[in-house]
């Protein structure tokens, strides 16, 4: 694997299907052009959110677009595609934001945000959050952009064939000690602020316990630092 540093990533929806060349279009060429200042010949790093970045020269700029021929590909591989992490939708915005930002940047590419049945947050907003994930990912190197589902409550997770991790503190095993298969799916669980109703708990009562610390953490605190210690 290469890595790379001290460079601006750029995201891009299109590159050509010989990928000879990638074009930045809208909030990526007004970035590039009026606050990089790129120009003809200047080099550029572009991700396409599916595993790759893409080192290019400018070769074309108009009023709304610029072209970029690719001198180098950079692959990468996405070895957190078999977890997803399912998050209840909090109170505060901002504490939101905080926790996929900060998982984004450590690596983890699949979300399911959900409202739980003691819901203190507002409706669900994946577009918001998505802006936030594409800036983490540029921000942070990334090569995938994380992908966001919107789940109407933990009733949905049963049906799935992934197994479910639950995170409580009487639990005698440690997520620290708990052994993931590379080749089966998870689904992590992180409870709400005002914790699970009695039918959340029985929907998940046959889920595997594990226990990330000995103290409790506010909901944000709990799904950074789960992501900190599987990545």
């Amino acid at each position: 694997m290469e890595y790379l540093s001290n460079i601006e990533l750029y995201f891009t929806s299109f590159v050509s299907e010989d990928e000879k060349y990638f074009t930045l279009l809208d909030d990526e060429f007004h970035h590039s052009t009026k606050v990089m200042r790129n120009k003809i010949s200047d080099k550029l790093f572009a991700t396409n959110g599916k595993g790759k970045i893409f080192e290019g020269s400018i070769e074309e700029m108009s009023k709304d677009f610029l072209k970029s021929t690719i001198i180098k590909i950079y692959k990468y591989q996405n070895n957190l595609d078999n977890i997803a992490f399912c998050i209840p939708n909090l109170k505060n915005p901002e504490r939101l934001k905080f926790a996929f930002e900060k998982c984004t940047e450590l690596g983890i590419t699949n979300f399911l945000l959900y409202k739980p049945e003691h819901s203190v947050g507002k409706n669900l907003n994946t577009e918001r959050l998505s802006k936030i994930t594409l800036a983490a990912v540029k921000q942070s190197l990334r090569a995938f952009l994380p992908k966001i589902e919107a789940i109407n409550s933990v009733t949905d997770l049963v049906k799935s064939d992934s197994g479910i991790l639950l995170f409580e503190q009487t639990a005698s095993t440690k997520l620290s000690d708990f052994k993931l298969d590379e080749d089966k799916k998870y689904i992590f669980v992180f409870g709400p602020e005002g914790g699970f109703s009695e039918n959340e708990f029985t929907l998940l009562k046959d889920s595997t316990k594990l226990k990330l610390t000995e103290n409790r953490l506010r909901s944000e605190t709990a799904i950074v630092k789960a992501a900190s210690v599987i990545t």
